[in-house]
């Protein structure tokens, strides 16, 4: 056989020189480096004959040691010293040869295994480094629209510090109303740079209250439940908002409306899968999903800043004591309608002037927002 076509008994490769040494008992093949011989060793002292009698060490491992007849051994019985072999009775112990090729077997079998594993740790490396580079862009482009938002909200604070510097008390008249009316504009604009930052996050009203309460497993639970699957790396926080409220022996709040938790997700089209599956699923409760209390109904709604969360409010008491069915909030916006049908317009709502625009100064009254 050719060289360059013998395997090594050793490592299982190829031999795709000459220096190797075939054993004088099994025939396998071994290079120089399985065969623990250095190359000068190899060139310089190995004669013809050494290599032709050279012996493997799974060979030379499976040779019977030397006779040991001379040596000394104590017996416990009567404390005399005897040397080995001396009992002629004892029948003599039976050494099984090692059998190499299922020893390279093994080796094979535990390289292949290796190897496998190793592919499998590779791959779950690479999807793990998409995921990581799919969130830190993710990541990057909100913080980018946090910094812009930052920017235009330091920049409107300022013209609004220093239009109430110059003093209301000295402008009368119509400069005294533009003005205002530019206050209330930039207030209004001010409120809507804020509704912009949270245009991921969602209010979930309606949940238990306890002490040491899991609130991301508490929100994937409810993600599933209505349909939409979230995993923990979609949910940036989850907090309960609100006054901290006693908290009784049993872990449980005492009061009977727990605070509602704020949730902020990774990216806008999973809080508007959220909202439309709530709305789908009206009516849903906390049934199943291990929670403590009797079951109960919960809502998914969009976070608002104070000023749209007040004026929301006012306008769906004002909406039903005048009979309007429909008022909603869309992307962090009030409309108001007052029933369905062709040409009936939609309002927005966004200041109390707006209030006072659609409802009529009578049924808005003095309101402060």
């Amino acid at each position: 056989m050719a060289p360059g076509k013998l395997k090594c008994a050793g490592c299982l490769q190829i031999i795709t020189d000459r220096q190797y040494l075939k054993c004088c008992v099994c025939s396998e093949y071994y290079d120089i480096l399985c065969a623990n011989v250095s190359e000068q060793r190899f060139r310089n002292t190995l004669t013809g004959q050494h290599r032709t009698n050279w012996k493997c060490d799974a060979c030379k491992n499976s040779e019977p040691k030397a006779d040991n007849r001379n040596t000394l051994i104590r017996e416990h019985d009567d404390k005399v010293m005897r040397r080995r072999g001396a009992s002629a009775l004892s029948p003599p112990e039976e050494r099984l040869p090692v059998p190499v090729s299922a020893d390279i077997e093994c080796k094979q079998g535990d390289m292949q295994t290796l190897i496998k594993e190793l592919r499998l740790l590779r791959k779950e490396m690479q999807e793990t480094r998409l995921q990581v580079q799919v969130l830190n862009e993710t990541l990057g482009a909100l913080g980018a629209r946090v910094d812009v938002c930052e920017s235009r909200l330091d920049k409107l604070t300022s013209r609004i510090e220093n239009i109430e510097s110059r003093g209301m008390g000295s402008v009368t008249g119509c400069d005294g109303t533009a003005l205002a009316n530019t206050i209330e504009s930039l207030r209004a604009e001010l409120n809507e740079r804020d509704q912009e930052l949270l245009m991921n996050d969602l209010e979930i009203t309606c949940i238990p209250e306890q002490k040491g309460e899991g609130l991301q497993h508490i929100v994937m639970t409810l993600a599933n439940k209505l349909g939409v699957k979230l995993e923990r790396r979609d949910v940036v926080s989850a907090v309960r908002v609100g006054r901290v409220l006693n908290v009784g022996g049993d872990g449980m709040s005492s009061a009977s409306r727990p605070r509602p938790i704020v949730v902020r997700l990774v990216q806008h089209s999973l809080r508007d899968d959220l909202l439309q599956a709530a709305r789908v699923r009206r009516g849903a409760t906390t049934e199943g999903l291990d929670l403590p209390g009797p079951p109960r109904r919960f809502y998914v709604n969009e976070r608002l800043t104070k000023t749209n969360r007040l004026l929301f409010r006012q306008a769906r008491e004002i909406g039903e004591r005048l009979g309007w069915r429909f008022i909603w909030t869309r992307d962090g916006k009030i409309f108001t309608r007052q029933h369905t049908g062709q040409g009936v317009p939609r309002h927005r709502l966004r200041t109390v002037a707006d209030l006072i625009s659609v409802f009529g100064p009578e049924a808005v009254g003095s309101v402060s927002v």
